[in-house]
């Protein structure tokens, strides 16, 4: 497969701009997840980091990332249902790898729990990742409602640069209510 992939900044123009709310909709758990009506207001003059993704000129999902010094944060990426298992998920995080050359790359995903009803899809998703060159950070992320662990490419990263990271993103009012917990593993 040598496909370019082509990340477009979302906003509401876009031919496939209900097919990429409906996948974020499908793609992510209620808890991971901002409100539809709040997603649509944000995007709708666009948002810096949330692309389409292309491959060529076929639609093939979303990402969401932010930065952080030299910290590229992958909030969501999600691969359209029909073409997932065909190699474009592997691709995306080449061309990030490139596109974010030297940076730290790091994601969060569910923790592997073996009494959640996801349990082999969380696996499948670690594996993925690791498959990609991620592995784990050390830490996990206490949010409201769940447990994530933190991957990352590219090195290492400390508890201050996470608590860092997660203040300048939330802003430090409503970031002291929303930023999550770090918690060594």
């Amino acid at each position: 497969m040598n496909l370019s992939i082509n990340f477009r900044p979302l906003n509401k123009n876009d031919n496939n701009y209900s097919k990429v709310i409906d996948l974020y909709q499908e793609a992510f758990t209620t808890v991971q997840r901002i409100p539809t009506w709040v997603l649509r207001f944000k995007l709708r003059k666009g948002k810096v980091g949330f692309n389409v993704l292309y491959a060529d000129d076929t639609w093939i999902g979303l990402i969401y990332t932010t930065e952080f010094k030299d910290i590229v944060l992958v909030h969501f990426l999600a691969i359209s249902e029909a073409i997932r298992s065909d190699g474009y998920g592997s691709k995306v995080m080449d061309s990030i790898k490139i596109m974010h050359s030297g940076k730290r790359i790091v994601l969060n995903i569910e923790k592997i729990d073996e009494h959640e009803k996801n349990y082999q899809q969380r696996i499948k998703r670690k594996d993925f990742y690791k498959k990609n060159g991620f592995s784990s950070s050390g830490y996990i992320v206490k949010e409201p409602g769940e447990k994530l662990e933190m991957l990352i490419f590219g090195g290492s990263i400390s508890k201050e640069e996470i608590e860092a990271m997660y203040k300048h993103l939330f802003g430090s009012i409503i970031g002291f209510l929303l930023r999550p917990k770090i918690i060594k593993t």
